[in-house]
């Protein structure tokens, strides 16, 4: 498993938070799209109730990867809005991070 994701890394990898939402995000590509509530969430979070965002399920363009580490909020600058006005998008904590290239090699 991977520990830590940082904005000059490469490949494609599944980021699991503590509300059950997944991130597939390429680096490479330089994409992220969120999948809420794609498995469960931990215990300390069953009471936290699933907030729908903006655009979820739909490749978004990555800006930059402030910080994707395990036990930590996983912090992504994103190109959400027509306008082109930068998101932030923060996330519970990360509960795993899971190499995909690795997994299909």
């Amino acid at each position: 498993m991977v520990q830590e994701l940082g904005n000059d890394d490469a490949g494609r990898y599944l980021v699991t938070t503590a509300t059950g939402s997944q991130y597939l995000l390429d680096l490479t590509a330089r994409t992220v799209q969120r999948l809420m509530a794609a498995t469960a969430p931990i215990v300390e979070y069953l009471d936290v109730a699933f907030s729908p965002l903006r655009r979820d399920g739909e490749s978004l363009e990555l800006l930059m990867l402030e910080s994707c580490t395990v036990g930590w909020p996983a912090r992504y600058w994103l190109q959400i809005r027509p306008d082109h006005v930068v998101t932030l998008r923060t996330t519970s904590p990360v509960m795993d991070i899971v190499a995909l290239d690795r997994l299909e090699a």
